[in-house]
């Protein structure tokens, strides 16, 4: 039985700039003027940060929506930074950071956890980067 896969395709369109399909959404990656780029997309790095963190995000909204489908998330916010090492040049680690208010606490952490756990980015990458989770709780 053949293994599921996912895939998207790539085409340069000039200088820097990279046009990426993944089903019917396209998407522009460019590196930033410092990096002789355009600056028309995020480059590759900021790409793999967005990916864990929407990976993340929307693994945790469906747990959350499964816990509790009145639940309302819009107080909650995401942070993902990356620290970069180099020869090669890497990150070394990814922090998430998260920022809820204190009285969600209880309803969230649950689905937070089976995020972290259930995220195929974060399964894909944390043996290779440390990938830490901090709450912020207000």
């Amino acid at each position: 039985m053949a293994m599921p896969q996912i895939g998207v395709s790539l085409r340069p369109v000039g200088g820097s700039v990279v046009v990426g399909q993944a089903r019917d959404h396209t998407l522009t990656i460019d590196r930033p003027k410092e990096k002789e780029g355009t600056d028309t997309g995020p480059m590759g790095g900021e790409l793999l940060l967005l990916a864990l963190g929407g990976c993340y995000v929307s693994t945790f909204l469906a747990a959350l929506k499964a816990e509790d489908p009145q639940a309302d998330a819009s107080e909650i916010s995401f942070q993902v930074d990356g620290s970069l090492v180099s020869a090669p040049t890497r990150f070394s680690e990814v922090t998430v950071q998260i920022s809820a208010p204190a009285a969600l606490q209880d309803l969230i952490s649950k689905p937070l956890l089976k995020a972290e756990r259930g995220c195929i980015v974060h399964n894909s990458i944390r043996d290779a980067i440390t990938v830490r989770f901090t709450h912020e709780w207000r």
